[in-house]
């Protein structure tokens, strides 16, 4: 199951390379079948919600009419942002799988209902690193 996320995730995070935008992917899940996909697109729209998320969030609002998202769980390439969990306790996502920590947020006095669940696979955890990485080493050469 998670084999088939993380391809979908791997997929979106390779867009992000043509538009220099932070490679961050998110997916919403319902009955184990991906039926929303997004990535960060806040550079390449300058919109500084522009996070997958958020974006993946609003696609589905979209799609189905309605805020409550209560059915959908969400996987990440990168622990959320505030503004993104804020957004996902807005939908009434309850799920939240991710795979890389987020070193910028400090979430220690974090209060949320939101159910965070870190993704424990070394290998692809690797994988997302080394993008992350390679994208920050490219931006400052530039």
């Amino acid at each position: 199951m998670f084999d088939d996320y993380f391809n979908i995730l791997l997929k979106e995070l390779n867009k992000c390379l043509n538009t220099n935008d932070v490679p961050v992917a998110a997916l919403l899940i319902r009955d184990n079948k991906v039926e929303f996909k997004a990535r960060n697109v806040r550079e390449k729209n300058k919109d500084i919600a522009g996070h997958a998320e958020i974006k993946v969030i609003n696609k589905c609002f979209l799609r189905q009419k309605s805020k409550n998202m209560s059915e959908y769980k969400m996987v990440v390439s990168l622990q959320p942002c505030f503004m993104c969990i804020a957004a996902m306790e807005q939908s009434n996502i309850k799920e939240v799988y991710y795979y890389l920590n987020n070193k910028k947020c400090d979430y220690e006095n974090l209060k949320t209902k939101l159910k965070m669940i870190k993704l424990e696979n070394k290998e692809r955890c690797k994988v997302l690193e080394n993008m992350l990485v390679s994208f920050f080493q490219d931006l400052r050469k530039n």
